[in-house]
C-alpha cells in the first residue's frame, strides 16, 4: 500500500513538473511600448511630451497614451506616420479617457491617410517640415486632441481598433508630430501659471521600442519546479 501510494505521488509531482515545464516553454516576454519622447521643435523651448503606443490583443486594439510631464504645455494635435501604408478600414477611437477629468473634451481622428499640416480648427505644423518618408509623404492618423481654447488637459488616454490597421506591428509606428498651445517657459507649470504660458510649439521625435521584459511569473516557475524536483527525489 505505501509502494502504491509513493509511486501515485511520484507519478503526480512528474504530472505538475511537465506543465510547468509546458509553461516555461511558452513565450515568456511581454511585448513593449513604443515611446516618443524625444522632440525636435521649431521653438527654442520644446513641451515635456511623452506618447506611448501598444498593442492590446484582448481589445484589438492600439492604445495610445498622450501625456505632459512635467506638465508645460497642452496638447491639441497629434500626427502619426506608418510609411507607405494605406488604411485598410475606417479606423474607430475608443477608450477615451483624460485628466484632469471634467468637461468634454474629445479626442477625434480629423484625417487618414492625408498629406496635411492641419489638425482642426486653430491647430496645425505649418512650417515644422517633419521629414515625413518617401514616397508615401502622408500621415496615416491625425487625430484632434480636446478643444481651442484652454482645456486643463495634461493626459489623454485612447485606442484605434485594428482592423483597420492590418498586418501593422510595433516596428512600422514612424514619425509623430505634435501641435500644442500654452507652452511653458522658465520653469513655469500648468495649470497655475496658466496666465504665462501662451506660447504655441510644433515638434516631432520618431519613436523607439522599450526594451522587453520577463513576465514576472516566470521566476516564481522556475522556483516551484525545483521544488517539485526535490519533491519528487525524496519520494523516490
Amino acid at each position: 500500500m505505501m509502494i502504491a501510494r509513493g509511486k501515485g505521488n511520484l507519478l503526480d509531482s512528474f504530472r505538475r513538473l511537465a506543465v510547468l515545464v509546458l509553461l516555461l516553454c511558452l513565450p515568456a516576454i511581454a511585448h513593449g511600448k513604443v515611446i516618443y519622447d524625444t522632440w525636435t521643435s521649431d521653438n527654442s523651448t520644446v513641451g515635456s511630451y511623452v506618447v506611448t503606443v501598444e498593442h492590446n490583443a484582448l481589445t484589438s486594439t492600439w492604445d495610445f497614451r498622450f501625456t505632459v510631464l512635467p506638465w508645460d504645455a497642452e496638447g491639441r494635435g497629434l500626427f502619426v506616420d506608418l510609411g507607405d501604408y494605406d488604411l485598410t478600414d475606417t479606423p474607430v477611437v475608443s477608450n477615451v479617457s483624460w485628466y484632469p477629468l471634467g468637461g468634454s473634451h474629445n479626442v477625434k481622428i480629423k484625417y487618414v491617410d492625408k498629406d496635411t499640416d492641419k489638425c482642426g480648427k486653430g491647430c496645425d505644423i505649418k512650417n515644422l517640415n517633419p521629414p515625413l518618408p518617401d514616397p508615401d509623404d502622408e500621415w496615416e492618423l491625425v487625430f484632434e486632441l480636446g478643444k481651442k481654447n484652454y482645456d486643463g488637459v495634461q493626459t489623454f488616454n485612447f485606442s484605434v481598433n485594428d482592423s483597420a490597421l492590418v498586418g501593422i506591428t510595433e516596428s512600422d509606428w514612424g514619425l509623430m508630430a505634435v501641435a500644442s498651445k500654452h507652452l511653458c517657459e522658465g520653469g513655469d507649470l500648468l495649470p497655475g501659471d496658466e496666465d504665462d504660458c501662451d506660447n504655441k510649439v510644433k515638434a516631432y521625435a520618431s519613436g523607439y521600442l522599450a526594451p522587453e521584459v520577463p513576465v514576472p511569473g516566470t521566476p516564481l516557475l522556475i522556483g516551484l519546479g525545483l521544488l517539485l524536483l526535490a519533491q519528487a527525489r525524496r519520494v523516490r
